[in-house]
Protein backbone atom coordinates (compact mmCIF):
# COMPACT_ATOMS: atom_id res chain seq x y z
CA UNK A 1 0.00 0.00 0.00
CA UNK A 2 1.30 3.45 -0.83
CA UNK A 3 1.10 5.33 2.44
CA UNK A 4 0.71 9.02 2.95
CA UNK A 5 3.49 10.54 5.06
CA UNK A 6 2.74 10.62 8.77
CA UNK A 7 4.29 14.05 9.15
CA UNK A 8 1.64 16.19 7.50
CA UNK A 9 1.60 19.78 6.37
CA UNK A 10 2.21 21.23 9.84
CA UNK A 11 5.51 19.42 10.30
CA UNK A 12 6.64 20.46 6.81
CA UNK A 13 5.73 24.06 7.57
CA UNK A 14 7.57 23.98 10.90
CA UNK A 15 10.63 22.35 9.34
CA UNK A 16 10.67 24.97 6.58
CA UNK A 17 10.48 27.74 9.19
CA UNK A 18 13.38 26.28 11.18
CA UNK A 19 15.40 25.94 7.96
CA UNK A 20 14.82 29.63 7.35
CA UNK A 21 16.02 30.42 10.88
CA UNK A 22 19.21 28.47 10.11
CA UNK A 23 19.75 30.69 7.07
CA UNK A 24 19.13 33.81 9.17
CA UNK A 25 21.51 32.49 11.82
CA UNK A 26 24.23 31.81 9.27
CA UNK A 27 23.92 35.28 7.76
CA UNK A 28 23.96 37.03 11.15
CA UNK A 29 26.86 34.91 12.41
CA UNK A 30 28.69 35.42 9.12
CA UNK A 31 28.29 39.18 9.54
CA UNK A 32 29.59 38.93 13.08
CA UNK A 33 32.60 36.88 11.96
CA UNK A 34 33.42 39.49 9.31
CA UNK A 35 33.18 42.26 11.90
CA UNK A 36 35.32 40.23 14.33
CA UNK A 37 37.91 39.68 11.61
CA UNK A 38 38.01 43.44 10.99
CA UNK A 39 38.56 44.02 14.71
CA UNK A 40 41.31 41.40 14.81
CA UNK A 41 43.09 43.03 11.86
CA UNK A 42 42.70 46.55 13.27
CA UNK A 43 43.89 45.78 16.79
CA UNK A 44 46.36 43.70 18.74
CA UNK A 45 43.83 40.93 19.44
CA UNK A 46 44.95 37.41 18.48
CA UNK A 47 43.03 35.55 15.73
CA UNK A 48 42.59 32.71 18.24
CA UNK A 49 40.73 35.04 20.57
CA UNK A 50 37.18 33.80 21.36
CA UNK A 51 35.87 37.03 19.86
CA UNK A 52 36.42 35.38 16.48
CA UNK A 53 36.82 31.66 17.30
CA UNK A 54 33.50 31.22 19.15
CA UNK A 55 31.24 32.83 16.50
CA UNK A 56 33.05 30.83 13.81
CA UNK A 57 32.48 27.56 15.76
CA UNK A 58 28.90 28.66 16.27
CA UNK A 59 28.53 29.13 12.50
CA UNK A 60 29.97 25.67 11.80
CA UNK A 61 27.54 24.16 14.33
CA UNK A 62 24.61 25.07 12.07
CA UNK A 63 25.67 22.38 9.57
CA UNK A 64 24.89 19.30 11.75
CA UNK A 65 21.89 21.18 13.14
CA UNK A 66 20.40 21.52 9.65
CA UNK A 67 21.01 17.81 9.03
CA UNK A 68 19.24 16.87 12.28
CA UNK A 69 16.28 19.11 11.45
CA UNK A 70 15.80 17.28 8.15
CA UNK A 71 15.75 13.89 9.91
CA UNK A 72 12.98 14.58 12.43
CA UNK A 73 9.57 13.01 11.74
CA UNK A 74 7.35 14.76 14.29
CA UNK A 75 7.02 18.25 15.72
CA UNK A 76 7.97 17.36 19.30
CA UNK A 77 11.33 15.94 18.25
CA UNK A 78 11.92 18.89 15.96
CA UNK A 79 11.29 21.28 18.85
CA UNK A 80 13.64 19.28 21.08
CA UNK A 81 16.41 19.38 18.44
CA UNK A 82 15.94 23.13 18.09
CA UNK A 83 15.99 23.59 21.87
CA UNK A 84 19.15 21.46 22.12
CA UNK A 85 20.89 23.65 19.56
CA UNK A 86 19.87 26.81 21.43
CA UNK A 87 21.08 25.31 24.73
CA UNK A 88 24.45 24.59 23.09
CA UNK A 89 24.46 28.20 21.89
CA UNK A 90 24.03 29.38 25.47
CA UNK A 91 27.10 27.38 26.54
CA UNK A 92 29.16 28.83 23.67
CA UNK A 93 28.02 32.33 24.60
CA UNK A 94 28.92 31.72 28.26
CA UNK A 95 32.43 30.73 27.13
CA UNK A 96 32.61 33.80 24.92
CA UNK A 97 31.46 36.09 27.72
CA UNK A 98 33.93 34.62 30.21
CA UNK A 99 36.85 34.97 27.78
CA UNK A 100 35.87 38.53 26.81
CA UNK A 101 35.98 40.05 30.24
CA UNK A 102 32.94 38.56 31.96
CA UNK A 103 30.70 41.28 33.34
CA UNK A 104 33.32 43.89 32.48
CA UNK A 105 32.09 44.34 28.90
CA UNK A 106 28.79 43.90 26.97
CA UNK A 107 28.59 40.12 27.39
CA UNK A 108 24.96 40.06 28.52
CA UNK A 109 23.86 41.36 25.12
CA UNK A 110 25.24 38.28 23.34
CA UNK A 111 22.39 36.13 24.68
CA UNK A 112 19.88 38.36 22.94
CA UNK A 113 19.64 36.37 19.69
CA UNK A 114 19.25 33.03 21.41
CA UNK A 115 16.47 34.30 23.69
CA UNK A 116 14.64 35.87 20.73
CA UNK A 117 14.86 32.69 18.67
CA UNK A 118 13.79 30.48 21.59
CA UNK A 119 10.71 32.49 22.51
CA UNK A 120 9.68 33.09 18.90
CA UNK A 121 9.88 29.54 17.56
CA UNK A 122 9.75 27.08 20.46
CA UNK A 123 6.79 26.07 22.63
CA UNK A 124 6.35 28.31 25.67
CA UNK A 125 7.94 25.98 28.22
CA UNK A 126 11.04 25.38 26.05
CA UNK A 127 11.37 29.13 25.46
CA UNK A 128 11.34 29.69 29.21
CA UNK A 129 13.91 26.93 29.72
CA UNK A 130 16.34 28.47 27.21
CA UNK A 131 15.76 31.96 28.68
CA UNK A 132 16.46 30.64 32.18
CA UNK A 133 19.57 28.87 30.95
CA UNK A 134 20.85 32.11 29.35
CA UNK A 135 20.23 34.17 32.49
CA UNK A 136 21.65 31.46 34.74
CA UNK A 137 24.82 31.00 32.68
CA UNK A 138 25.58 34.73 32.75
CA UNK A 139 24.98 34.93 36.48
CA UNK A 140 27.15 31.84 36.97
CA UNK A 141 30.05 33.44 35.06
CA UNK A 142 29.74 36.66 37.04
CA UNK A 143 29.59 34.92 40.45
CA UNK A 144 32.37 32.44 39.56
CA UNK A 145 34.69 35.30 38.59
CA UNK A 146 33.72 37.27 41.68
CA UNK A 147 34.46 34.27 43.92
CA UNK A 148 37.74 33.54 42.16
CA UNK A 149 36.57 30.19 40.82
CA UNK A 150 37.21 31.34 37.25
CA UNK A 151 40.07 33.51 36.09
CA UNK A 152 39.23 36.98 34.86
CA UNK A 153 40.30 37.57 31.27
CA UNK A 154 40.37 41.29 30.58
CA UNK A 155 39.87 41.81 26.90
CA UNK A 156 41.81 45.07 26.75
CA UNK A 157 44.74 45.18 29.16
CA UNK A 158 45.93 48.77 28.89
CA UNK A 159 47.60 51.34 31.07
CA UNK A 160 45.47 54.13 29.62
CA UNK A 161 41.79 54.54 30.53
CA UNK A 162 39.68 52.29 28.27
CA UNK A 163 37.93 55.21 26.63
CA UNK A 164 41.36 56.40 25.45
CA UNK A 165 42.45 52.91 24.34
CA UNK A 166 41.96 52.64 20.54
CA UNK A 167 41.39 48.81 20.33
CA UNK A 168 38.67 49.10 22.98
CA UNK A 169 36.99 51.99 21.18
CA UNK A 170 37.10 50.19 17.80
CA UNK A 171 35.81 46.92 19.22
CA UNK A 172 33.03 48.53 21.23
CA UNK A 173 31.80 50.63 18.32
CA UNK A 174 32.16 48.06 15.54
CA UNK A 175 31.07 44.95 17.43
CA UNK A 176 28.80 46.41 20.08
CA UNK A 177 27.04 49.04 18.00
CA UNK A 178 27.43 48.37 14.29
CA UNK A 179 27.82 44.59 14.11
CA UNK A 180 25.48 43.53 16.89
CA UNK A 181 22.59 45.78 16.03
CA UNK A 182 22.96 45.45 12.27
CA UNK A 183 22.66 41.69 12.72
CA UNK A 184 19.77 42.24 15.12
CA UNK A 185 17.97 44.46 12.61
CA UNK A 186 18.42 41.83 9.90
CA UNK A 187 17.15 39.10 12.23
CA UNK A 188 14.07 41.07 13.27
CA UNK A 189 13.26 41.86 9.63
CA UNK A 190 13.59 38.17 8.81
CA UNK A 191 11.20 37.35 11.64
CA UNK A 192 8.80 40.02 10.39
CA UNK A 193 8.93 38.45 6.92
CA UNK A 194 8.16 35.01 8.36
CA UNK A 195 5.29 36.46 10.37
CA UNK A 196 3.88 38.16 7.27
CA UNK A 197 4.07 34.89 5.31
CA UNK A 198 2.26 33.12 8.13
CA UNK A 199 -0.40 35.85 8.15
CA UNK A 200 -0.91 35.47 4.39
CA UNK A 201 -1.20 31.72 4.81
CA UNK A 202 -3.68 32.23 7.65
CA UNK A 203 -5.81 34.57 5.54
CA UNK A 204 -5.70 32.04 2.71
CA UNK A 205 -6.85 29.29 5.06
CA UNK A 206 -9.62 31.51 6.38
CA UNK A 207 -10.89 31.99 2.84
CA UNK A 208 -10.74 28.24 2.25
CA UNK A 209 -12.58 27.68 5.54
CA UNK A 210 -15.33 30.08 4.53
CA UNK A 211 -15.73 28.25 1.22
CA UNK A 212 -15.82 24.92 3.05
CA UNK A 213 -18.42 26.26 5.48
CA UNK A 214 -20.60 27.40 2.58
CA UNK A 215 -20.21 23.99 0.93
CA UNK A 216 -21.03 22.28 4.22
CA UNK A 217 -24.25 24.25 4.57
CA UNK A 218 -25.13 23.42 0.99
CA UNK A 219 -24.32 19.74 1.58
CA UNK A 220 -26.48 19.68 4.71
CA UNK A 221 -29.38 21.22 2.82
CA UNK A 222 -28.91 18.71 0.01
CA UNK A 223 -28.86 15.88 2.55
CA UNK A 224 -32.08 17.16 4.12
CA UNK A 225 -33.64 17.33 0.66
CA UNK A 226 -32.53 13.75 -0.05
CA UNK A 227 -33.87 12.46 3.27
CA UNK A 228 -37.17 14.31 2.76
CA UNK A 229 -37.47 12.76 -0.69
CA UNK A 230 -36.85 9.25 0.63
CA UNK A 231 -39.31 9.76 3.48
CA UNK A 232 -41.94 10.96 1.04
CA UNK A 233 -41.29 8.46 -1.76
CA UNK A 234 -40.60 5.34 0.28
CA UNK A 235 -41.92 5.64 3.81
CA UNK A 236 -44.78 8.03 3.09
CA UNK A 237 -46.12 6.07 0.13
CA UNK A 238 -45.76 2.74 1.93
CA UNK A 239 -47.69 4.03 4.95
CA UNK A 240 -50.36 5.59 2.74
CA UNK A 241 -50.78 2.31 0.85
CA UNK A 242 -50.94 0.39 4.15
CA UNK A 243 -53.67 2.73 5.36
CA UNK A 244 -55.69 2.12 2.22
CA UNK A 245 -55.17 -1.63 2.61
CA UNK A 246 -56.40 -1.51 6.20
CA UNK A 247 -59.40 0.54 5.15
CA UNK A 248 -60.15 -2.04 2.45
CA UNK A 249 -59.81 -4.88 4.94
CA UNK A 250 -56.75 -6.37 3.23
CA UNK A 251 -54.79 -7.16 6.41
CA UNK A 252 -52.07 -9.31 4.79
CA UNK A 253 -51.19 -6.63 2.25
CA UNK A 254 -51.19 -3.99 4.97
CA UNK A 255 -48.75 -6.04 7.07
CA UNK A 256 -46.46 -6.48 4.06
CA UNK A 257 -46.51 -2.75 3.34
CA UNK A 258 -45.81 -1.93 6.98
CA UNK A 259 -42.88 -4.36 6.95
CA UNK A 260 -41.50 -2.57 3.87
CA UNK A 261 -41.90 0.78 5.65
CA UNK A 262 -40.04 -0.53 8.72
CA UNK A 263 -37.21 -1.88 6.57
CA UNK A 264 -37.04 1.39 4.61
CA UNK A 265 -36.80 3.34 7.87
CA UNK A 266 -34.00 1.08 9.11
CA UNK A 267 -32.17 1.41 5.80
CA UNK A 268 -32.40 5.19 5.99
CA UNK A 269 -31.13 5.15 9.59
CA UNK A 270 -28.19 2.94 8.60
CA UNK A 271 -27.28 5.32 5.78
CA UNK A 272 -27.40 8.31 8.11
CA UNK A 273 -25.37 6.73 10.91
CA UNK A 274 -24.58 2.98 10.91
CA UNK A 275 -25.22 1.55 14.40
CA UNK A 276 -22.22 -0.75 13.98
CA UNK A 277 -19.93 2.29 13.84
CA UNK A 278 -20.85 3.25 17.40
CA UNK A 279 -21.40 -0.25 18.76
CA UNK A 280 -18.43 -2.21 17.33
CA UNK A 281 -16.14 0.36 15.73
CA UNK A 282 -14.71 1.25 12.34
CA UNK A 283 -13.63 -2.21 11.14
CA UNK A 284 -16.99 -4.00 11.56
CA UNK A 285 -18.91 -1.00 10.20
CA UNK A 286 -16.74 -0.90 7.07
CA UNK A 287 -17.00 -4.67 6.64
CA UNK A 288 -20.81 -4.46 6.72
CA UNK A 289 -20.75 -1.51 4.30
CA UNK A 290 -18.50 -3.39 1.84
CA UNK A 291 -20.59 -6.56 2.05
CA UNK A 292 -23.77 -4.61 1.27
CA UNK A 293 -21.99 -2.87 -1.61
CA UNK A 294 -20.76 -6.16 -3.06
CA UNK A 295 -24.14 -7.89 -2.79
CA UNK A 296 -26.03 -4.96 -4.34
CA UNK A 297 -23.61 -4.20 -7.21
CA UNK A 298 -21.87 -7.50 -7.97
CA UNK A 299 -18.50 -5.74 -7.81
CA UNK A 300 -15.88 -7.93 -6.14
CA UNK A 301 -14.42 -6.33 -3.01
CA UNK A 302 -10.98 -7.13 -1.56
CA UNK A 303 -10.66 -5.62 1.89
CA UNK A 304 -8.10 -5.22 4.66
CA UNK A 305 -9.73 -3.51 7.63
CA UNK A 306 -8.56 -2.43 11.09
CA UNK A 307 -9.18 -4.62 14.11
CA UNK A 308 -8.27 -1.90 16.62
CA UNK A 309 -10.70 0.71 17.90
CA UNK A 310 -10.38 4.12 16.26
CA UNK A 311 -11.42 7.25 18.20
CA UNK A 312 -13.46 10.13 16.88
CA UNK A 313 -13.31 12.16 14.70
CA UNK A 314 -10.98 9.90 12.70
CA UNK A 315 -13.49 7.03 12.79
CA UNK A 316 -16.36 8.96 11.23
CA UNK A 317 -14.12 10.71 8.68
CA UNK A 318 -12.60 7.42 7.49
CA UNK A 319 -16.02 5.77 7.24
CA UNK A 320 -17.49 8.68 5.22
CA UNK A 321 -14.56 8.70 2.79
CA UNK A 322 -14.98 4.97 2.13
CA UNK A 323 -18.76 5.34 1.87
CA UNK A 324 -18.53 8.21 -0.63
CA UNK A 325 -15.83 6.40 -2.64
CA UNK A 326 -18.04 3.31 -2.96
CA UNK A 327 -20.96 5.49 -4.03
CA UNK A 328 -18.75 6.91 -6.81
CA UNK A 329 -17.86 3.37 -7.91
CA UNK A 330 -21.55 2.43 -7.90
CA UNK A 331 -22.59 5.41 -10.01
CA UNK A 332 -19.68 6.10 -12.33
CA UNK A 333 -16.79 3.64 -12.34
CA UNK A 334 -18.24 0.52 -14.05
CA UNK A 335 -15.60 -1.39 -12.10
CA UNK A 336 -15.21 -5.13 -11.62
CA UNK A 337 -12.95 -5.09 -8.55
CA UNK A 338 -12.52 -2.69 -5.66
CA UNK A 339 -9.61 -2.96 -3.25
CA UNK A 340 -10.23 -1.27 0.12
CA UNK A 341 -7.47 -1.03 2.70
CA UNK A 342 -7.80 0.88 5.97
CA UNK A 343 -5.26 0.62 8.77
CA UNK A 344 -4.52 2.17 12.11
CA UNK A 345 -0.80 2.89 12.03
CA UNK A 346 1.18 4.84 14.58
CA UNK A 347 -0.49 8.15 15.18
CA UNK A 348 -3.21 7.96 12.56
CA UNK A 349 -5.45 6.06 10.17
CA UNK A 350 -4.32 5.45 6.60
CA UNK A 351 -6.60 4.29 3.83
CA UNK A 352 -6.55 3.36 0.17
CA UNK A 353 -9.46 2.59 -2.16
CA UNK A 354 -8.66 1.56 -5.72
CA UNK A 355 -10.93 0.34 -8.51
CA UNK A 356 -10.33 -0.90 -12.05
CA UNK A 357 -13.09 1.22 -13.57
CA UNK A 358 -13.21 3.82 -16.30
CA UNK A 359 -11.41 6.51 -14.30
CA UNK A 360 -11.56 10.25 -15.00
CA UNK A 361 -9.38 13.31 -15.34
CA UNK A 362 -9.02 15.01 -11.92
CA UNK A 363 -8.29 18.34 -13.60
CA UNK A 364 -11.61 18.43 -15.41
CA UNK A 365 -13.89 16.48 -13.05
CA UNK A 366 -13.91 17.44 -9.36
CA UNK A 367 -17.31 18.58 -8.15
CA UNK A 368 -19.56 15.83 -9.39
CA UNK A 369 -17.90 12.88 -7.68
CA UNK A 370 -18.25 13.87 -4.04
CA UNK A 371 -14.55 14.71 -3.79
CA UNK A 372 -15.14 18.07 -2.03
CA UNK A 373 -17.24 16.27 0.57
CA UNK A 374 -14.49 13.73 1.19
CA UNK A 375 -11.94 16.51 1.50
CA UNK A 376 -14.15 18.32 3.98
CA UNK A 377 -14.41 15.26 6.23
CA UNK A 378 -10.65 14.70 6.11
CA UNK A 379 -9.79 18.39 6.54
CA UNK A 380 -12.08 18.70 9.55
CA UNK A 381 -10.22 15.78 11.13
CA UNK A 382 -6.85 17.42 10.35
CA UNK A 383 -5.81 14.91 7.69
CA UNK A 384 -4.86 14.73 4.03
CA UNK A 385 -6.59 13.19 1.01
CA UNK A 386 -5.21 12.49 -2.45
CA UNK A 387 -7.13 11.47 -5.58
CA UNK A 388 -5.32 9.80 -8.45
CA UNK A 389 -7.13 8.75 -11.61
CA UNK A 390 -6.41 8.23 -15.30
CA UNK A 391 -9.17 7.78 -17.88
CA UNK A 392 -9.48 4.08 -18.65
CA UNK A 393 -7.17 3.00 -15.81
CA UNK A 394 -9.29 3.30 -12.70
CA UNK A 395 -9.19 5.54 -9.65
CA UNK A 396 -7.21 5.49 -6.42
CA UNK A 397 -8.08 7.48 -3.30
CA UNK A 398 -5.61 7.61 -0.40
CA UNK A 399 -6.03 9.40 2.89
CA UNK A 400 -4.29 9.93 6.20
CA UNK A 401 -6.20 11.05 9.30
CA UNK A 402 -4.26 11.77 12.52
CA UNK A 403 -5.65 10.42 15.78
CA UNK A 404 -6.53 12.98 18.44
Amino acid sequence: MSELPSTGARLDELRSTVQRTILVRRISLGMFCVVAAIVVLASDISPLNPLFAVPFSWLVLTIPFQWLVGKQQNTNRLHLVHAGFLAFEVLLIALLVQRLGGVEWIGAVFYLYTVIYANFFLPKYLGYVITGLAVGSYIAVALAEYAGLLPHNPLFPAADPLHRHLPFVITTVVVGAVGLYAALAFTVRAFAGMYERQQRELRKRERVLRRLSAKLLSAREEERRRIAGRLHDELGQALAAARWAVAAGETAEAEELLAQAVEGTRSLARDLRPPLLDELGLGPALRHLLERFQSSTGVRVEAELPEEQVPEPAQTAAFRVVQESLENVRRHAHARVVHAEVRREGGGVTGRLADDGVGFSPRTVTEGLGIPGMREWVDLAGGELQVSSVPGKGTEITFYIPLP
